[in-house]
């Protein structure tokens, strides 16, 4: 569940520049929620969701209640009775539909009103709320909270076909954007993340950044002096995808064979809660010759209190408590802790406006999304065709060998 207050109480920045398009806003209504609501969205864990139950969710500052039927379907309304406005979280699920605990109130799958054990029996049809489709993959449920017929549900046949995958969502207290923008800033990797697992990544050795355009998005790739190249992917609207060797990750005197080393894939998106939080979720495929142990599923799912311990530490260093430098040794999930400083140290909302925010040349990928999103938005505030976003089977972030790897 992500029922997480936002901040309100602290002072917003100015977003950007006047004229400049708003992409950090996406509440109902608002050009840039308007325009992620015409994609999939994962929003939870499909484990958390369990039979007969339901939890509430709010996404894009729109409050949903998300159930499972009996039968195993996963179902998502409005959290809101249209009779006094209850929290239909907090009642009743009953085959297909959600029952009010209220004054009874029931609600199928499409939000359409289906019993009012108080009323008469032809006022139900004309009481409608918010239904909308649902999809369950690679272990988390997707929503589509847009108008009229969803598109074409975006499939990951390499996550697929992966020994195993691990669906793990955490959230961030900043906006959306921040992380968004975080996730194609190559450069950042060689600075932040030193003192965690990624140093094996070799981070005294300064890349050059280059952007790439694809059908899906684009590609960023950092090579190293010595010809080392890395690859981190983009998709439209708010997707990441990046590979991890083990070489990368394994900790020094580790003797975990060659054989049985596993490759990751992370396919990452990040989904505003509010203006003021978001959810970053991530479906982490593992390649490997043998088969995963119960133990390393286990290691996979302990997720959620590396996450509270990353933000606790994360918090200390911004309040000066402790140092940057300490983090390796503080916490589990050191990258979690570091990107959240960075991140959550802009502010809620970070300040883009010029003479604030001073861009270089290794910027490149935050110049892409930029300029993406403002293309994409002002077609969509004018009513113009939009881009047909595709990511081709085999776009991926590995070398020309082919190997899940992000180092050629």
């Amino acid at each position: 569940m992500n029922m997480v207050k936002g901040r309100s109480d602290l002072p917003q920045a100015p977003l950007a520049d006047e004229g400049v398009v708003d992409f950090v806003r996406t509440g109902p209504g608002t050009l840039a929620g308007r325009y992620l609501r015409q994609f999939w969205q994962p929003v939870v864990e499909a484990r958390k969701v369990e039979s007969g139950r339901s939890i509430p969710l709010l996404i894009m500052s729109q409050k949903l209640a998300v159930y499972r039927s009996q039968e195993g379907k996963v179902h998502c309304v409005d959290n809101r009775c249209a009779h006094r406005g209850v929290m239909l979280s907090t009642g009743w699920v009953e085959g297909d539909s959600i029952r009010c605990p209220y004054h009874g109130w029931a609600y199928g799958p499409n939000g359409q009103c289906v019993d009012q054990p108080l009323e008469a029996e032809g006022y139900k049809k004309n009481i409608k709320i918010g239904g909308y489709p649902t999809e369950e993959y690679l272990g988390m449920v997707f929503v589509f909270l847009g108008e009229g017929e969803p598109p074409e549900f975006p499939r990951y046949p390499e996550w697929e076909r992966a020994k195993m995958v691990s669906p793990q969502i955490d959230t961030r207290p900043c906006n959306w954007f921040q992380n968004l923008e975080n996730f194609v800033d190559e450069g950042h990797v060689w600075f932040t993340h030193q003192g965690s697992a990624l140093k094996n990544l070799q981070l005294d050795a300064v890349p050059k950044i280059t952007n790439e355009v694809t059908s899906w998005g684009f590609r960023n790739v950092a090579i190293t002096p010595d010809g080392r190249r890395r690859q981190v992917l983009f998709g439209m609207p708010n997707v990441g995808m990046f590979a991890v060797h083990p070489d990368n990750i394994r900790k020094q005197g580790e003797a975990e064979s060659e054989h049985h080393a596993p490759w990751q894939m992370f396919l990452d998106w990040r989904v505003p809660v509010d203006d003021n939080i978001h959810l970053q979720v991530h479906c982490i495929a593992v390649y490997m010759d043998g088969e995963p142990t119960e133990a390393m599923r286990a290691r996979w799912r302990d997720f959620a209190a590396a996450e509270a311990e990353a933000h606790e530490v994360a918090q200390r260093v911004m309040t000066g408590e402790l140092h940057y430098d300490q983090i390796a040794a503080m916490c589990h999930h050191v990258p979690l802790a570091q990107d959240e400083v960075v991140q959550v140290g802009q502010g809620v909302i970070a300040d883009r406006r010029k003479g604030i925010e001073h861009l270089g040349a290794s910027d490149v990928g935050i110049v892409a999304v930029r300029r993406i999103y403002t293309q994409e938005l002002t077609a969509f505030a004018e009513g113009r065709p939009l881009t047909n976003w595709i990511r081709p089977e085999g776009l991926l972030p590995v070398s020309g060998s082919g190997g899940e790897e992000g180092w050629e």
